[in-house]
């Protein structure tokens, strides 16, 4: 028993001091040619959102390759059919609009990370929960 709360204590105080800062989501807003300003968001659970202009796409999950010359690669599938290929070791993005075989290429213009909003909770007024 003595263990355990040593262990919980020196647990608590090395959350204490070191800083935690929740975020909801990592992005990057990339500049393609074809589509042109984009913006990605990773969230927990492997979801993944793509945006551009008045359209929105979601897609779940992603998986890893590697090249024939060994250099691993991460596809991303969304529901429109689009693929969004990156290339970690050089950080390089490049879409792929569905039913299309060639690339667009997509450069970097920011990457955030996303905080965590708290939205004010709605209460239906009373008078309205009668209705």
């Amino acid at each position: 028993m003595r263990l355990s709360l040593t262990l919980i204590a020196a647990c608590f105080s090395l959350t204490l001091s070191c800083p935690s800062s929740a975020s909801a989501a990592t992005a990057v807003q990339l500049s393609c040619a074809t589509r042109g300003e984009v913006m990605i968001a990773w969230f927990k659970y492997q979801l993944t959102t793509m945006k551009w202009g008045d359209h929105f796409q979601i897609a779940s999950g992603s998986s890893r390759h590697e090249t024939t010359s060994g250099k691993p690669y991460r596809v991303t599938t969304f529901r429109n059919g689009d693929d969004l290929v990156f290339f970690p070791r050089k950080e390089k993005y490049f879409l792929f609009y569905a039913g299309k075989d060639t690339a667009d290429r997509c450069t970097v213009e920011e990457s955030q990370t996303l905080p965590v909003v708290s939205l004010p909770r709605y209460e239906k007024p009373a008078q309205d929960a009668i209705s």
